[in-house]
Parts: C-alpha cells; structure tokens; sequence
C-alpha cells in the first residue's frame, strides 16, 4: 500500500464488513503489515536537486522491455491488491448510500401520507363547524326577527 493510503483512516474503518470480503480485507491487512515489518527503514528525503531537463535516449523499435524484478512485481501485486480493496470499499459505500436513499424516501412517503390524512382530517372539522355554524344560525333567526 502507498504510504498515504496507510496514514488515511475512513471512518469505514469502524464498521467492518462481513462475510468474505471481511476475510478478504483481513488477510490483505496481515500481508501488508509482514511486509511493513520485513521493509527496511526508508532514509530521510534528500534534498531535491534542481529541475533538469530529462535526455531520453532513442530506442530501438524491435525492442523489448526488461522483465520487471521481483520487488517491482510485489509492488504491482501490492498496487493491485489495493485498487481492489479500494474498489470494493467504494462498491459497498455505494450500496450503502443506495440504501439510505431507499429508506429516505420510504420514511418521505410515510410522513407525506401522514400529513394527507391530517390535513383531511382538518378539512372534515372544518365542514362539520361549518354545518354546525348554519344549524346555530338557523335556529337563532327567529330569535333575532322583529314582532309585529
């Protein structure tokens, strides 16, 4: 792994995920930890020279890349293995987010059907005062006519 990919903790960190991926992502873990431990210790950065322009030699178009060392092969195996872990991450935080908008919008559906009735409920109360009103009003005209 890149050392900034080591330093970084997520906040997934917390929450493992189970099955065979956790497995997966365990093993990788203990692989890179031995590999840590069997790495020499880096030696401080020096100083960088001053930018100089890069003299590439022609190559010849026949042929054919040196085969890569077996340290450059373990770092590719090391850079692969991260990619996937990586990618996976990001697959299970998409599921994640996919789920979280699902039961978002359940608990909108809930709370907008709940308003509905409320608000249906308010517009019968209303009715019914209103009938109430005119049966008052009704009753009280008589009381409110002049006598001849």
């Amino acid at each position: 792994m890149s050392d900034p990919a080591l330093k970084t903790q997520t906040t997934t960190a917390a929450r493992q995920p189970s099955g065979p991926l956790q497995d997966w992502l365990a093993t990788l873990s203990r692989i890179d930890a031995a590999d840590q431990a069997r790495a020499a210790p880096r030696r401080p950065a020096e100083a960088q020279p001053a930018w100089e322009p890069r003299i590439v030699a022609p190559s010849e178009p026949a042929a054919e890349p040196p085969p890569a060392s077996g340290a450059e092969q373990d770092d590719l195996a090391a850079l692969m293995a991260e990619n996937m872990m990586l990618k996976a991450r990001l697959r299970q935080e998409h599921g994640r987010y996919d789920e979280l908008q699902g039961l978002l919008a359940e608990e909108l559906r809930a709370l907008r059907a709940h308003v509905q009735q409320e608000v249906d409920r308010a517009e019968e109360l209303r009715a019914e005062r209103d009938l109430w009103m005119a049966r008052a009003e009704a009753l009280a005209q008589p009381l409110f006519q002049h006598r001849r």
